[in-house]
C-alpha cells in the first residue's frame, strides 16, 4: 500500500521543503520508493488567468510491478495521479477498455487507473473491483478528482480553506504542511471515555480540527477555477442489495463468489500472508485456499494471546489441512507499551484496547519481520453476514416477530437461552418489535471519578437507538458504524509496519448478502450460518461449528498490570482528561487498588492520554 499527499494553492508557490516534510510523515506507508512533483497551472477566471500551484508526493509500497516504471506521481494524458490501493480486475479492464490502444508501459494497476481517469473521470469508478484512495490532477479540465473505495478500506483526508486544498492518506501529513499540531475535539474525548468507541461522523467531518474525509463510495471533484467542491456517491449498498438476485440464488452462488474474492486478493508480485484467528471467517479463507490448491501461495500466521482457545482452534485447522503456520505468542510487557505509544501516533484518535487493535499491531510487526508485505484477514464477515450477536440479533428477532415467524423465534430463542448475553439481546429484540424503548446502558461503577458532562456524553453508535430491520442495521453499521472503526484501526496497524491488509469479505460482490434476511444468518444456535454452510463446498474444519468465538481476545488487565507505572504516569500527565475526570484521585486509587487499575475506565484514559501525548510530540 502507499501514502499520498497533494496540495493545490492559489497563493504562494509550493515549498519543496514543506512538501517533503509532509511526505516524511507517510514513509511508513511506502518504504520502497518515493516521488515528488511541483508544477504550476493557469486557470481562466473572471479577472483573467490565475496561477494555481500544485505539489504531489507519493510514498510507495511496491506490490504490483515493483519496477520504478510504476512509481508515482504517475502521468497519463492530462492526468497526474497519486494513488493508494489495488485494482484487482485491472487486467480485465485493460482488455475491455484499451485492447485496441497502444501497449501499456507497465504491468501494474496504476497506469490502468490513470488512463481510465484521463478518459472517463469519476465515471470509471463503478467498474473497479478493489480498494483505493487517490488524488488525480486533471490539467485539461482544471480539476482535482479524489475518491475512496466502496467500503473506505483506504483513507483519504483533506483540508480546504480560501487558498489551499490539501489531501493525504493520514492527518499528520496535512498538519505537517499546515505547520501546526492537531487537536482533539473535547466532545469526542468525552464520548470515547463514556462509551469506548469513537465512530465516524455521518458527515465528512472528523474529530480533528480543520480536517475532513472523502467519504467511502464517493468521489470528490474540485474545480480549480471556481475553487468549489462537489462530492457525489458512485455506489450505494442499499441499491446493490435491491438489485441483487433472490436470496436463494445468492446462497447458491456464495461458494464461487467467495472463492473469486479470495483468489483475486492473491494478486501480488510480493509474498502474501493470512491471519488465522481461530474463528469462522479466517478459517474459511484457508478452507477456500486449500480446496482450490492456492495455499502454497500464502504464509499462515496464528496469534496466541494466552487467554482463550483461539490459537488452539487455528492450530487444529492447519494440522487438519497439513498446512504450515507460524504461531506468534503475543506480549503484554514493556515492548507492548512501546508499541501502544507508537500506535497512538498512527491511529490519531483514541481506540479501545482490544484484540482488533492491540493484538493485530503486534501481529503485523512480526509478519513484517518475515518480509511478507501483503496479508489477508477476515474483516467484514461479521457485518455482511451477521456475526455480532450483541449488535444484530435483536434486529433479527424483531424482524421475525413482524413476519409472524413463530417457528424461527421458538427455536432461536430456545437454543440460545443458555447464553445470557444472547438471551438478553433476544429480549431486546422482542421489545423492539413491540416499539418499546430498550433499557438505557447502566451507569458504570467508576462514575464517582467522572464529571456529569462525561457521564452524559452522547454515544455516536448509529445502532444504539436504531429501530429498523436487520438489513438496514447491517448497512448502517457498514456505512457509518463499527465496520468503519475496524477499517480505520486495521489500516493504521498494518501500515505502521508497511503491510497492506486485504479483506476478501469486503469484496463488493458479497455486499448483497446484507439483505438475505434473519433466517439465513441466525439459525438455531449459529450466527453467520451462510458462511458456516459454505465450508461444505470447500474443506470442513473444526472452526465451522465453533460457537463461542467472539473476536480476537486480548487481555487488557494483563497489559495494565505489566505496565502500571507507565500507564498511570501517562494518565497523570494528560491535560485533555482534566475536564472529564478527577485525574489525581483516579491515579492514586488505581495505584492502590487492582480493581480500579483493571477497570474499563483505565484503558480508556490511557488511550486518550496516549493520543494526546502523540499530538504534543508532533508539535
Amino acid at each position: 500500500m502507499c501514502g499520498v499527499f497533494a496540495v493545490f494553492s492559489r497563493g504562494r508557490p509550493v515549498d519543496p521543503e514543506r512538501l517533503r516534510a509532509a511526505l516524511d510523515r507517510l514513509r511508513h506507508r511506502g518504504p520502497d520508493a518515493s516521488g515528488v512533483e511541483i508544477a504550476t497551472t493557469r486557470v481562466q477566471g473572471w479577472f483573467g488567468a490565475t496561477p494555481v500551484h500544485v505539489g504531489l508526493a507519493h510514498a510507495r509500497l511496491s506490490i504490483l510491478d515493483p519496477a520504478h516504471r510504476s512509481d508515482q506521481p504517475f502521468h497519463a494524458g492530462a492526468v497526474r495521479l497519486v494513488y493508494n490501493g489495488e485494482i484487482y480486475n485491472y487486467r480485465d479492464l485493460k482488455q475491455q477498455r484499451f485492447a485496441a490502444d497502444a501497449a501499456f508501459a507497465t504491468t501494474g494497476d496504476t497506469e490502468l487507473l490513470a488512463r481510465l481517469i484521463d478518459r472517463l473521470g469519476p465515471a470509471c469508478l463503478p467498474e473497479l473491483n478493489g480498494m483505493w484512495a487517490f488524488c488525480a490532477f486533471d490539467e485539461r479540465h482544471a480539476r482535482v478528482i479524489a475518491a475512496r473505495d466502496r467500503y473506505g478500506k483506504k483513507p483519504l483526508f483533506y483540508h480546504l480553506d480560501a487558498d489551499t486544498l490539501c489531501l493525504a492518506s493520514e492527518p499528520s501529513a496535512i498538519y505537517a504542511w499546515l505547520g501546526r499540531a492537531p487537536s482533539l475535539d473535547p466532545a469526542d474525548v468525552a464520548s470515547f471515555l463514556r462509551h469506548n468507541f469513537l465512530f465516524p461522523r455521518a458527515d465528512s467531518s472528523t474529530h480533528l480540527d480543520g480536517l475532513r474525509q472523502v467519504r467511502p463510495g464517493s468521489a470528490l471533484t474540485f474545480d480549480l477555477t471556481a475553487w468549489t467542491m462537489v462530492e457525489k456517491p458512485y455506489y450505494s449498498f442499499a441499491e446493490a442489495i435491491q438489485d441483487a438476485p433472490a436470496p436463494a440464488r445468492l446462497e447458491e452462488d456464495l461458494p464461487e463468489m467467495l472463492a473469486a474474492a479470495v483468489s483475486d486478493r492473491l494478486l501480488s508480485d510480493r509474498p502474501v500472508g493470512l491471519l488465522l484467528s481461530g474463528g469462522v471467517d479466517s478459517s474459511l479463507i484457508l478452507s477456500v485456499l486449500v480446496a482450490r490448491g492456492l495455499h502454497e501461495q500464502v504464509h499462515c500466521y496464528i496469534g496466541d494471546t494466552g487467554t482463550s482457545d483461539d490459537a488452539d482452534y487455528a492450530q487444529r485447522c492447519v494440522a487438519d489441512l497439513s498446512v504450515a503456520a507460524r504461531t506468534i505468542r503475543l506480549d503484554y510487557g514493556a515492548s507492548s507499551f512501546d508499541r501502544f505509544l507508537k500506535m497512538c501516533a498512527h491511529q490519531a484518535k483514541p481506540f479501545p484496547l482490544l484484540g482488533n487493535s492491540m493484538a493485530m499491531a503486534e501481529m503485523y510487526d512480526a509478519i513484517a519481520g518475515d518480509g511478507v508485505p501483503v496479508v489477508l484477514d477476515g474483516t467484514g464477515a461479521d457485518e455482511v453476514f451477521g456475526g455480532y450477536w450483541d449488535r444484530y440479533y435483536r434486529f433479527a428477532v424483531a424482524d421475525a416477530v413482524r413476519a409472524g415467524d413463530a417457528a424461527w423465534l421458538a427455536r432461536s430463542l430456545g437454543e440460545n437461552a443458555d447464553d445470557p448475553l444472547i438471551a438478553a439481546a433476544g429480549r431486546t429484540g422482542l421489545a423492539l418489535a413491540a416499539a418499546r424503548r430498550p433499557p438505557a446502558p447502566p451507569t458504570p461503577d467508576w462514575a464517582h471519578f467522572c464529571t456529569p458532562d462525561m457521564l452524559a456524553a452522547p454515544f455516536r453508535d448509529p445502532l444504539l437507538e436504531f429501530s429498523g430491520s436487520l438489513q438496514e442495521a447491517l448497512v448502517t453499521d457498514v456505512v457509518e458504524g463499527r465496520l468503519a472503526e475496524w477499517i480505520w484501526q486495521n489500516d493504521r496497524n498494518a501500515m505502521m509496519s508497511s503491510i497492506e491488509n486485504r479483506s476478501p469479505f469486503l469484496d463488493h460482490r458479497l455486499a448483497p448478502f446484507m439483505g438475505t434476511g434473519y433466517a439465513a444468518k441466525f439459525h438455531g444456535p449459529w450466527n453467520k450460518h451462510e458462511l458456516r454452510r459454505c465450508y461444505d463446498a470447500f474443506r470442513p474444519l473444526p472452526t465451522q461449528w465453533r460457537r463461542e468465538k467472539q473476536g480476537f481476545r486480548w487481555v487488557g488487565h494483563w497489559f495494565l498490570r505489566e505496565n502500571t507505572a507507565r500507564a498511570l504516569e501517562l494518565i497523570r500527565a494528560s491535560q485533555a482528561l482534566a475536564p472529564f475526570v478527577d485525574v489525581p484521585r483516579f491515579v492514586d486509587a488505581a495505584a492502590a487498588d487492582d480493581l480500579v487499575l483493571t477497570c474499563e475506565l483505565t484503558s480508556r484514559l490511557v488511550s486518550v492520554a496516549g493520543v494526546e501525548a502523540a499530538t504534543r510530540a508532533f508539535a
